[in-house]
């Protein structure tokens, strides 16, 4: 900690309790926005289910959408709106319930449409006067759906809906983009971002504001800054470079009293690999506020330069009210994949805690060049970063001392080493740190609480053969799979087993038709990939199916800019498949913001074939968010274990769990009707931690 905030930290304290905490509590006790409400709190004023009761708490009300598929995600955050419930299904149905006892209403498919792959966190409402309308996402569409019915809202941009990959400046043909996040509202303005994609022929991931009655399009911020805008002399440009990414994928918060909307962006594509991208990569990796009616950027603040670890920040700060030197500051915190809580004033952006820039190792991958400095010390610590090998696996020596063999094979010489050829160990990775599910803020203890994960990859770059085009110049299926697919289901098709399919023997399972329509519209996790022309999709189904990759990968001389690609994602492992770095591998953490400091640390989950050789929780890889109760709770389910839980806010005590059909991979959310609370959550399981996939929304009620 820093010593100098101490010498104010008792004075700060008197003062706030004298101005007295928030007194709002009316504003958390609802469940009518994405994580609850649009500062991103996560957090609920309810108090009716508290610590000396949890222990009854008991199944409400199940309902099973009916439409989970092999390795499908159901991510969803419902909203409440009244006694009305509104969730996404596994294929994005959107579906409105009772919220008492869990009935089906009604349901609204976008099959019509030949819209319905990727993942759907949550849907955006708005009270229009008449019956309320619900906007969700499906494929490259944005729908406006009758809240009270289910049926398309016509006068709503093209007869209800708006084709997302329209006004970002491109040819709306070549780019395929998604919406996996919902976007939020200020006044008469529907404000989104976007999921585009991690390859190099990814689409810009623009910030967009449209008219939320007319569906009309309001204004665009560029986060990958164009010809005379702030920003683009940070971009090394080369011609016929195609330049993505960029995008908010993990939604965003709203100061309404400033009218401030304020965007977290992840990297620019490629994410591993930036030699046609060299340069510090504004907006890439940054918080922006913006004006939310003019799209204005107001401040940026970039916590990664240059990214080519795919740490992206990858959810909407919680905007926060702290004591500070002796007044009350607003501020925002960030969460971070790199294990980070950045903290920084709300109007500024300025850093509010030291945070200090470092040297860090060059790349010597062909073409790539590291930016030779990163930040440091952001904010409030909850992962350690690099991995050495007094921090490696300690629940056998047999672990120890195979993790110990495996470091020395791989570069490794800290935070921010470089993706290389023969694999670099990067601690904490792309999968946390902390991830889109957010933190949960309760303003009236003045306590952040987050899960995390730490847990090591392997970033090993394989080069992309550039000299195997056909006799007309169209790009080969190989070249088409290494710079878009690889990045998942790894460049020797073999994907990785607990989230992404293996390829092999792909047309032995299906047939040309049936390939193309799954590159064409996405399935599960995987997003569409449409911008693709027949020739080129051909290619790639012919690759798909054969697998006969050039002859000369290895050595021809690419024509023009140098490609390298991630070997798929490869969690750094010992060889019972369990992580090589030391428990806890999951941890749900409590921040208090008054003295900056970590309250309490507890392992999220725990393995059943660890826990029987008498091992402590060791926590697992976690998905989805916690909230935190004013009934002195934090609920949360995330863990590969498929338990749901409550915590005691106070000492990080499990209270109650329950063990869910399927993994509760999303952010739960708590409401009441007719004065009864609830505590549902969307327990679809899926393939990010090699679970099964389900369907499933349960609720929790007192007896």
């Amino acid at each position: 900690m820093r010593k100098s905030f101490y010498l104010f930290f008792p004075l700060a304290c008197i003062l706030y309790i004298q101005c007295g905490a928030p007194d709002k509590k009316d504003a958390y006790g609802s469940w009518d926005t994405y994580r609850g409400s649009k500062d991103a709190s996560q957090f609920s004023s309810l108090s009716e289910i508290n610590k000396d009761n949890v222990h009854l708490l008991a199944p409400a009300w199940t309902y099973s959408t009916g439409d989970a598929g092999n390795r499908t995600p159901m991510e969803c955050n419902p909203i409440i709106i009244g006694d009305r419930m509104y969730v996404t299904s596994p294929q994005l149905d959107l579906i409105a319930l009772s919220a008492d006892t869990g009935e089906e209403l009604w349901r609204f498919s976008a099959s019509e449409f030949k819209e319905g792959s990727g993942v759907n966190r949550g849907v955006t409402y708005i009270d229009d006067g008449q019956e309320g309308r619900v906007f969700m996402s499906s494929g490259h569409y944005l729908f406006a759906v009758n809240a009270l019915n289910g049926t398309l809202v016509r006068s709503f941009g093209d007869d209800g809906k708006i084709d997302l990959r329209e006004d970002l400046g491109r040819d709306p043909e070549s780019i395929s983009i998604a919406l996996s996040t919902p976007g939020i509202i200020y006044e008469n303005l529907l404000i989104i971002g976007s999921a585009t994609g991690e390859g190099f022929d990814a689409s810009p991931g623009h910030i967009r504001a449209y008219d939320v009655m007319s569906g009309e399009f309001a204004w665009r911020f560029h986060t990958i800054p164009q010809e005379g805008e702030y920003g683009h002399d940070t971009w090394e440009w080369i011609e016929g470079e195609n330049y993505g990414g960029t995008n908010n994928w993990g939604g965003m918060s709203l100061d309404e009293e400033k009218g401030w909307v304020f965007v977290a962006t992840g990297s620019p594509t490629y994410d591993f690999y930036g030699a046609n991208r060299l340069g510090e990569n504004l907006f890439g990796n940054c918080v922006i506020a913006l004006d939310a009616k003019t799209g204005e950027r107001q401040w940026h603040y970039q916590a990664v330069t240059h990214d080519i670890w795919d740490y992206d920040l990858p959810c909407a700060p919680n905007l926060v009210e702290i004591p500070w030197k002796g007044a009350r500051r607003k501020a925002l915190i960030q969460p971070t994949k790199m294990g980070e809580l950045i903290v920084l004033d709300r109007y500024t952006g300025e850093p509010l805690l030291n945070m200090e820039e470092r040297e860090v190792p060059p790349s010597y991958v062909p073409g790539e060049k590291a930016h030779p400095v990163q930040k440091f010390n952001q904010g409030i610590q909850l992962v350690p970063q690099g991995l050495d090998s007094t921090y490696l696996t300690n629940i056998s020596p047999e672990a120890n001392a195979y993790a110990r063999e495996e470091l020395k094979k791989h570069r490794n010489e800290g935070m921010y080493t470089p993706p290389s050829i023969e694999g670099t160990i990067t601690m904490p990775a792309t999968r946390g740190g902390m991830l889109w599910g957010g933190a949960s803020y309760d303003p009236f203890s003045q306590r952040l609480y987050v899960n995390s994960n730490e847990l090591p990859m392997i970033l090993q770059l394989d080069r992309v053969s550039q000299g195997d085009e056909n006799a007309d110049g169209a790009v080969s299926g190989y070249q088409t799979y290494m710079l878009n697919c690889s990045n998942c289901h790894g460049t020797d098709r073999k994907g990785l087993a607990d989230a992404y399919p293996s390829l092999l023997g792909l047309g032995d399972k299906f047939g040309d038709q049936e390939i193309k329509t799954i590159i064409t519209g996405g399935k599960g996790v995987m997003p569409a990939f449409s911008q693709f022309g027949e020739k080129q999709l051909q290619a790639l189904v012919t690759f798909l199916k054969e697998g006969k990759i050039p002859e000369d990968a290895a050595t021809a001389a690419p024509s023009g800019l140098e490609r390298y690609v991630l070997k798929g994602f490869r969690l750094f492992l010992d060889q019972e498949g369990f992580p090589a770095s030391r428990p806890p591998w999951g941890t749900l953490n409590a921040i208090d913001l008054t003295t900056m400091s970590i309250d309490w640390k507890v392992p999220l989950g725990a393995y059943p074939e660890l826990k029987k050789r008498g091992l402590p929780d060791t926590g697992t890889q976690n998905f989805g968010g916690c909230v935190a109760t004013s009934g002195g709770l934090v609920f949360i389910g995330g863990s590969a274990d498929e338990m749901f839980r409550a915590f005691d806010a106070d000492s990080g005590e499990v209270l109650w769990e329950y063990q869910l059909p399927y993994g509760g991979y999303a952010v739960p959310a708590v409401y009441e009707v007719d004065g009864k609370q609830y505590v549902v959550i969307a327990a679809g399981g899926g393939n990010r931690i090699g679970t099964p996939s389900g369907d499933v929304y349960m609720a929790f009620a007192l007896p």
